[in-house]
């Protein structure tokens, strides 16, 4: 009796448990993320000590200049500024400038909050987040091994950029990565390999093929350890072209979705705007979607063109310098700013707070509980699936590879959670580094980053990169090769 009372309520504890963590992740248009503290607080300079540059910089205001569209072409400049409230931007080696997002949970992942609705240029993302009209709409993002995800700015609009995989009653997408081009008239370019396999399959949200349509698509998702089931399972279906000199995403019928989902499938107009003051976040209203687009193809930024908290902070840095060597500092000549395509007020961000060695250890400690409560309800809503799949397998017949099929999915969620831990711990490192260094640092020098060790450092860290991510790829392989094939995934 007492066991089957616990088979009831486990489903109920992880549904409020994810139902939790949803919640914590709303965001209210263009106010910032009031309801939530960012995983991990920048540190007072926004210097993590990477050696690699010493540019890494959490923006304490952006700048903007008011253009109009018919004053010349947008360039990826204009990311710059939008951004840097919601994130940081620094280079890293093989992309240049990328942006982190800093206030979402751990664990997070692109194209998770928002839902899915058909448009005039097919399916498209309608992101709940307030950078989402430049992150899920231009560029690539990189699961990187040392910072978590990264996005990679991009020229090109589309409706989403994502691969999508189909099959045994599921459906999934993740974010394309920067190795994966796009060319007008040939489509999706990804030099001769399989997107399956270019990427990693924890980056993958599958949902059963009857939620699709969910406004609510984050609760749906399903454990990322079971992807390494959906992907054996499913087929790669993504179909990403031009049409009438627009990019559309043309991966499913209205009719194979309407059967799926067993509900009407509703055409959208898209109703682009160009003004950030109309607001960032997208939302359907009527028969329309309205997106936030600078404009479908921007220009390729110049390589020296370098964001503005960035900027702000050299010269930041160059006056503490002077202050710090006794000297009067001199006032900075004025910066150019960069091109942005309309007039609007920055989005208002915070000063980071500095703080001592006991507040970031306490900070730590709540960031290290908060991941915790998270990997212990994903690990109780697999064990929750995986105790119905026994339970149907005794009403269905017996599956002879099941036992197999859940031992990968409990190897991947081991995985998977080791990482996180990992990724977690590095920012802590990065952060108690920072606050040592500017304590042990002249007052008029705190804050400034340290310098590389030598002029090699960053290819070193380059090559250490690779791999490190040449080493996972092998150890995924092996254990693949040393699995027998499970059968199609039961709901």
């Amino acid at each position: 009796m007492k066991r089957s009372i616990a088979f009831l309520l486990l489903p109920a504890l992880a549904s409020l448990a994810l139902a939790a963590a949803s919640a914590a992740q709303s965001y209210p248009p263009d106010q910032g993320y009031p309801d939530q503290e960012p995983y991990y607080q920048p540190p007072p300079d926004g210097s993590y000590e990477d050696q690699t540059y010493d540019d890494q910089d959490y923006p304490d205001q952006t700048a903007y200049d008011n253009q109009s569209d018919n004053q010349g072409p947008v360039d990826e400049s204009v990311f710059y500024g939008e951004l840097s409230p919601y994130g940081r931007w620094f280079q890293r080696a093989g992309y240049g400038w990328v942006w982190e997002p800093t206030r979402v949970a751990v664990g997070w992942r692109p194209y998770t909050q928002g839902h899915w609705v058909d448009t005039d240029y097919g399916w498209t993302w309608v992101s709940d987040e307030p950078w989402g009209w430049a992150t899920y709409h231009y560029g690539r993002w990189t699961l990187d091994p040392d910072y978590g995800w990264l996005w990679v700015p991009g020229t090109e609009w589309g409706p989403a950029w994502v691969s999508f995989q189909e099959g045994n009653g599921y459906i999934g997408w993740a974010p394309l990565p920067p190795s994966v081009g796009f060319r007008a008239g040939f489509g999706i370019q990804i030099g001769g390999l399989s997107l399956s396999a270019e990427i990693n399959p924890l980056a993958y949200s599958f949902v059963s093929e009857r939620a699709f349509l969910s406004e609510r698509i984050a609760v749906e998702i399903a454990p990322p350890a079971r992807n390494v089931t959906f992907i054996r399972g499913s087929r790669n279906i993504t179909n990403i072209r031009v049409e009438n000199d627009r990019v559309v995403n043309r991966s499913f019928s209205e009719e194979r979705i309407q059967q799926a989902t067993g509900r009407p499938v509703h055409r959208y107009r898209l109703n682009e705007v160009r003004n950030p003051a109309q607001g960032r976040v997208s939302r359907v209203q009527g028969d329309q979607v309205t997106i936030f687009r600078p404009a479908p193809t921007l220009v390729q930024a110049r390589p020296d063109n370098t964001p503005p908290a960035v900027i702000q902070r050299r010269q930041r840095l160059a006056q503490q310098r002077q202050g710090g060597q006794g000297g009067q500092a001199q006032p900075q000549a004025p910066q150019p700013q960069q091109v942005q395509p309309q007039p609007g007020r920055a989005p208002q961000t915070s000063q980071p707070t500095r703080l001592s060695g006991a507040d970031l250890d306490r900070k730590h400690q709540v960031e290290q509980q908060q991941l915790q409560a998270r990997q212990n309800a994903e690990r109780s809503r697999l064990q929750q699936e995986h105790q119905q799949q026994q339970a149907n397998q005794q009403t269905r017949g017996r599956a002879p590879d099941l036992p197999a099929q859940q031992q990968a999915e409990q190897r991947a969620l081991q995985e998977q959670q080791k990482r996180e831990q990992q990724l977690l711990e590095a920012r802590h490192q990065r952060e108690r580094q920072t606050t040592q260094a500017n304590q042990n640092r002249p007052p008029g020098q705190q804050g400034r980053p340290a310098q590389p060790q030598n002029q090699n450092q960053p290819q070193r860290e380059t090559q250490q990169r690779r791999n490190r991510e040449q080493e996972r790829a092998r150890e995924e392989q092996q254990q693949r090769d040393k699995q027998p094939p499970p059968p199609p995934p039961q709901r």
